[in-house]
């Protein structure tokens, strides 16, 4: 009788691992502004990630990078279109660390729009390491929503 009630209970733990609960978003980030980027997604995924860790929720997070917001994820300006943008480079300093912290402490995914990286001349080893450039927006989108994520415009 003892190895039946041990196999229950072994199963109950493992179902309750299973179901464990997590939230999910995805980032539609086209806008072209620093000040945005640092309040909507740098503070925003602070945020949601403390709060769903005081809670005890797993908290995941994806940021899709197209429209105005492919500058702020280019590494090497000066081997880019936007090498004569000064208040790129200032905003450069401050934005980096921010981001290179969201992807390694909060683990969030950069994915870049590969199609608009192509038409705006944007080469992939100017880029930040953490930023996924194989895909086109529109299949980052519907992937990560169709796993879930919800949907949030910035």
């Amino acid at each position: 009788m003892k190895p039946i009630k041990l196999f229950f209970v072994s199963l109950l733990l493992l179902s309750g691992l299973a179901q464990a609960e997590e939230r999910k978003v995805v980032f539609d980030l086209t806008a072209g502004d620093s000040k945005r980027i640092e309040e909507r997604i740098i503070g925003n995924i602070k945020y949601l990630s403390s709060y769903y860790k005081k809670h005890h929720i797993d908290f995941k997070a994806v940021v899709v990078i197209s429209g105005k917001s492919y500058k702020f994820f280019v590494k090497d300006l000066a081997n880019s279109p936007y090498k004569d943008d000064a208040a790129l480079a200032k905003a450069q300093k401050k934005l980096a660390p921010m981001l290179k912290e969201l992807s390694e402490k909060y683990q969030v995914r950069f994915d870049m729009c590969g199609a608009g990286m192509r038409s705006r001349k944007i080469k992939a080893e100017s880029l930040y390491s953490f930023v996924h450039t194989d895909k086109m927006k529109y299949i980052y989108l519907i992937d990560w929503q169709n796993l879930g994520y919800a949907y949030i415009p910035i």
